[in-house]
């Protein structure tokens, strides 16, 4: 696989409502190193049916959050782990990503949090919207 820069952290997510072209970049470096530019299932899919035995089906596991075997088939996983912030893994490898359940995006009060995609960065769970430290 292709070596993956981190998250383009120092660049505004948005610009005018849309991603911006430093995120438009990363996340289109990260298809490519899933196996092509198309949606995230079909690149998990196509990256795990490479690896997986010619009669192993490859599913996507409890909705690309969950991951392991099940059965003869191939679980894949795209996120570390889908929890509340308290309950994230208390390490990880440098990039990998989870999802806190009730992380606060930016313009969310304390406690209110809906939810948001983190990365493992500099030994702590970082919100890929902005690269803070994810809180509740």
């Amino acid at each position: 696989m292709a070596s993956l820069q981190p998250p383009p952290f120092s660049q505004p997510v948005l610009d005018g409502g849309f991603l911006s072209r430093a995120w438009q970049n990363w996340v289109s470096a990260v298809q490519t190193a899933l196996g092509g530019r198309s949606d995230k299932v079909a690149a998990a899919y196509d990256a795990a049916m490479s690896a997986a035995p010619a009669t192993a089906e490859v599913v996507a596991g409890a909705g690309l959050q969950g991951g392991g075997q099940v059965g003869p088939n191939v679980g894949i996983s795209l996120y570390a782990a889908v929890t509340a912030v308290a309950t994230l893994p208390a390490t990880a490898n440098a990039g990998d990503w989870a999802y806190a359940t009730n992380g606060r995006k930016p313009g969310e009060g304390s406690g209110a949090g809906t939810g948001a995609p983190v990365v493992w960065s500099n030994g702590a769970w970082v919100s890929a919207f902005n690269g803070t430290t994810i809180t509740a």
